[in-house]
Formats: structure tokens, sequence, C-alpha cells
């Protein structure tokens, strides 16, 4: 069984994550859309319930997709979608290139050129934090240090993170596999973001491993919060970072599979975030992931400062990590015996028809195939 194969399988997770849902609404927008001279890019506002209005989303798909019938494609999810492909679009007129580091990329023979869906965040709201805050690391601030920390000023005790993650995952992934030829399976779906979007990206790992198998986070926001000084210097919470740790530690997936890409800047913001950096690197590696194992990625981008212009130059860097196609063909379906698989830490296994079980079920099944770790299981 190839991995586009096993990536058609394990689609059907998101119609198991979203349960009964039906797949949101949208309109395409045709006027004044973002442009890309390295492939087309589609916009539509996509109806969310779970966020309670429509989210513009620009999908770009590279050149040769139009022409690659039958071809899938992997996905990536980026955040802060305005910032990524048009400068007259992007926050102070530069955007990531994405589509330009993607061509670019091309002539790379492990390079696995993806479709790319730009969700653009709701700042001109003033929502931006309140989506992209992992809304479930509050668990770990004790009431006592809620005065101690700046996030309930800075989402104004509105947090939309559970929503944003969900709309992502539930409404969004299922809408563009429908709407493209995507191979929508958890070893090609990734999620990528800079600063908050960082956060937000990583949360999507943590919270729906089973449908994001990897994560690019750059210049992380790991204090959370948002407490600006008049020279427009960030102030530190500790706090708040020690709780978005404690939350990546308990929850970030180890069956194996998952991939995940870190890098910080020295100068300005990103300088502040090192510390909780360098503590968030040895919470993953503890976790398991490693470099000698493929599953992480970490760079430091000395001199790099906290802006679009700095991620446009290293953006290729995340791209060919996640894109890989040796990591990705790594993760095709082979069979292991059911005492290889370690209960303690794999929270989940699923049938062929993609039904969901908690893993302490395995013994209540019936013979037959099952996928845990990435790898096919066989129960007799």
């Amino acid at each position: 069984m190839n991995v586009i194969k096993y990536s058609i399988i394990l689609s059907v997770l998101s119609i198991c994550a979203s349960a009964s849902a039906q797949l949101p609404q949208y309109d395409i927008i045709d006027t004044g859309t973002p442009a890309s001279s390295y492939g087309n890019i589609t916009r539509m506002a996509v109806d969310s319930e779970y966020l309670g209005g429509k989210i513009i989303v620009d999908v770009w798909t590279p050149s040769q997709y139009a022409k690659d019938d039958g071809k899938r494609y992997p996905v990536v999810y980026a955040h802060d979608g305005q910032n990524l492909f048009d400068a007259s679009f992007s926050f102070a007129g530069v955007p990531w290139a994405i589509d330009k580091a993607c061509v670019q990329l091309a002539n790379d023979p492990d390079f696995v050129m993806p479709i790319v869906v730009g969700i653009n965040n709701r700042g001109s709201e003033g929502l931006r934090p309140n989506d992209y805050f992992p809304e479930n690391a509050l668990d770990y601030i004790s009431p006592e240090d809620r005065e101690n920390t700046f996030i309930y000023d800075t989402c104004k005790d509105i947090f939309l993170g559970n929503e944003e993650a969900a709309f992502v995952a539930t409404e969004l992934k299922p809408l563009i596999d429908t709407l493209y030829e995507t191979a929508p399976g958890v070893t090609t779906t990734f999620a990528m973001g800079s600063s908050m979007g960082g956060l937000a990206s990583i949360y999507l790992l943590c919270e729906y491993p089973e449908i994001f198998g990897g994560a690019a986070c750059l210049s992380t926001h790991w204090i959370g919060s948002l407490s600006l000084n008049a020279d427009y210097t960030m102030n530190d919470d500790e706090i708040c970072a020690n709780a978005i740790l404690q939350y990546l530690s308990d929850h970030l997936p180890t069956d194996g599979i998952h991939r995940l890409y870190m890098d910080q800047g020295t100068k300005d913001w990103d300088a502040g975030y090192l510390k909780y950096e360098v503590e968030a690197r040895e919470i993953v590696r503890t976790k398991g992931y490693t470099e000698e194992n493929g599953q992480l990625y970490v760079y430091d981008a000395k001199g790099a400062g906290h802006n679009e212009w700095y991620w446009q130059q290293r953006v290729k860097i995340p791209l060919k990590f996640l894109l890989s196609k040796s990591a990705i063909d790594s993760a095709e379906v082979m069979e292991i015996a059911a005492d290889a698989v370690d209960s303690s830490k794999d929270a989940f296994i699923y049938d062929l028809s993609g039904k969901i079980y908690p893993f302490h079920d395995y013994d209540h099944l019936p013979a037959g195939l099952y996928i845990a770790r990435g790898k096919r299981l066989i129960k007799r």
C-alpha cells in the first residue's frame, strides 16, 4: 500500500472528527483578490459555525495543478493568510512569498509540491490573539496567577482558540478536500504560521493529531500575551509562557509519525522568546522528536527580527522539511505486531473505514486490520 493510498484512507478521519457536521457554505470572491505570478489563487469567504462568521481563505495552487489529471497534492494550512502571497495585501507590504518559494523548490527531487491554504486572520476585527491563543493552555494558569499574566487583558476574556482550531480541522479541511485534488491523510496535511500563528499551528498538531501530521512554527510567540510599551517593545509574560509550555508537554502527540519545525530569530521581539524556545525544544525532544529520527528540524535565524521580510528569507526551510518526499514516503504503511504498539503512548487507533477507537479498547476489537502510529496493525 503506497503513501497516497494510505493518505486517502486517513482522509476519512476528518469526517469522523467533524461528526455529523455538513460542509460549510462558501462564496468565491472574484474581485480584489491576491495575485500570484507562480500559480493561481482562489479567494473564498467560508462560513464558520464555530467562529460565527465568514473567514477569508486564499487557496494557492501551482501552475501545473490544472494539468495534473488525477494527481493529489499535500496541503499546507498557513495562518495569517493575507501575508503569504501578495505584497499589496500583506502587513507592512512584504509577503512571505510562499508561492515563489514553492516554485523555487520544485527542481528539488525530494520536494513534493503542495496546495497552500492561507487562512486570513481576523485582525481587522481585533480577534487575531483571541483566535490564535492555544485556549486549553489556560488550564495551566492557577487562579492566584490570573492577576500576574497579561493574557486575559490581551484577549479581553474572549478565547476562541478552540473554535479556530475546530474551524480549520473540521470545517475548512473537509471543504478543501472536497473542492481540490488533495492527498488528505495525516502524513500529507500540515499547519504553518509565525508568531501567534506559530502557536495556532502547534495547537492544531496537539488538538488534532489524527488530522495534522506536521507543523512549522516560525518565531513562535511563546509568551502568548501582547503587552506593548510605548516604544513597541514587548513585555515578558512568564506565567503565560509556562502555561503554554506545560500544555505542550502534556499534549504534543508522541506516536512517531508527526514532524515539527521550530525556529527563532535573535533580534527585536524574537530575542524575548529565546529562553522559552530553549525550553520548548527540550520538551519536544523529551517527547521523542529528534533530528536523527526526522521528526524535528530546528533553525536558529541569527540576526533575524520579527516580521514578514525575515520569514520570507527562510520559508523554504520549513517547506522543504515538511514536504520532503522521502519523509512522507517513510510513513508508508507497514505491518507490525500488536506487541510493538505501546498503549501508554498510542492514544488512538482506527480501522480502514476511518472509525477511531481509544487504544485501551484494542483488546475488545474484532480481528482485522487497524492503523496505529501510521503503521498497519494486524489483530489476529
